[in-house]
């Protein structure tokens, strides 16, 4: 999930204050004006980059093992706030064990989101395991990126589809907060299996900063849900410095769809396991 910084903890108040600026109402939604010049801004300072392995920002075992715990094993409490320990609560391993069948939805969609997105799975697919392809039928991936005129046509259907996605869609599209998100919903048998999942992007978002929320929400609708301040180098991090997916999610990735792991295990159950997972799929520094 991505938050708009109206509501974000000013933690560099001199070189972030023209971010802060860019809304001088946080009354309502960010136009896509102000998206284009909050995407500039990050990117003057130095956020939003898009290095896969940055070279200042060396991770070990061990902080892949506790960076694990931080994403996989805990959620957000409150969507429109940034990640840390104080909004963060313990959470069932989950993820999916059948074929992902993906389509993209919404006037805002365009070739590239298209070209972007079957790239992307294709990627995902390869670092889990996972079946993923696109389809018109049968579909358990929505990714819908709208523009306003159509938010409340979507807002009844999905409600009609699962009331849980419309409460979900409509939480979105009231808030000014947050600028993308991912929900999923679960197997009545297995109640941690993943079975749905919906990414919702509006078309007001462009530029980097849409292919920076596809890469998250995307990512996030796999298994990894949370965020938190201390996680590096990692899109799992509100404060945006990486755009793109990292070396460092790709074996959060990895680790995730390990066999070794069973959903609805707890941190406590599934760390000793994780501990010997990264040990044999990255050996280097513990």
């Amino acid at each position: 999930m991505t938050v708009f910084p109206c509501v974000r903890r000013l933690t560099l108040a001199v070189a972030h204050i023209a971010v802060f600026a860019l809304i001088a109402s946080c009354a309502r939604q960010p136009t896509a004006a102000e998206y284009a010049q909050y995407t500039e801004t990050l990117i003057a300072l130095g956020d939003l980059r898009t290095e896969t392995a940055p070279s200042d920002a060396p991770f070990t075992n061990a902080d892949l093992i506790r960076n694990f715990s931080r994403i996989a094993l805990r959620h957000e409490v409150d969507i429109e706030q940034i990640g840390s320990d104080a909004n963060a609560a313990p959470n069932p391993l989950q993820r999916w064990e059948a074929p992902i069948r993906y389509r993209l939805f919404g006037a805002g969609v365009t070739m590239e989101d298209v070209a972007e997105t079957a790239s992307f799975l294709n990627r995902l697919a390869h670092l889990t395991g996972l079946e993923i392809e696109p389809a018109t039928e049968d579909v358990n991936l929505m990714i819908l990126v709208t523009d306003r005129t159509e938010r409340e046509q979507f807002s009844r259907a999905l409600r009609q589809l699962n009331p849980g996605l419309g409460d979900s869609f409509d939480a979105w599209r009231q808030s000014r907060a947050v600028v993308c998100m991912a929900t999923n919903l679960f197997s009545r048998d297995a109640p941690d299996e993943i079975v749905f999942g919906m990414v919702v992007i509006g078309s007001e978002v462009t530029g980097l900063l849409r292919q920076s929320c596809l890469h998250e929400e995307i990512t996030q609708a796999l298994g990894l849900g949370n965020d938190h301040p201390e996680v590096r180098p990692s899109i799992f991090n509100d404060d945006e410095e990486f755009a793109l997916l990292t070396e460092h999610d790709e074996w959060l990735l990895r680790i995730l769809y390990d066999r070794r792991l069973e959903i609805g295990m707890t941190d406590e159950e599934a760390l000793p396991l994780v501990r010997q997972i990264v040990s044999d799929i990255r050996p280097g520094p513990s």
